[in-house]
């Protein structure tokens, strides 16, 4: 989602890990902090849309992804619609 690809050298990143696997996910606290956090966000008691700063229908996805890229005209969040 970001403007730019991040390059690591493997070598550089695998130095010292032997026969360790690296594994990373999208939310550090896992499968149950992203569920009980849904749950708050369905029971209406946190209100996210004031994160929604802006939205664009499906064929104008490359204009939104330029805009969050260069983070201008204050965003915080795109949506696509269908």
């Amino acid at each position: 989602v970001y403007s730019g690809k991040l390059q690591i050298p493997y070598e550089a990143f695998a130095a010292g890990l032997g026969d360790y696997r690296v594994v990373t996910t999208l939310c550090p606290g896992g499968k149950e902090r992203m569920r009980r956090l849904m749950e708050v966000v369905r029971h209406g008691r946190v209100d996210l849309t004031p994160l929604l700063t802006h939205a664009f229908p499906l064929d104008q996805i490359k204009e939104a992804y330029d805009l969050f890229g260069k983070r201008a005209g204050g965003v915080l969040k795109v949506a696509i619609r269908p």
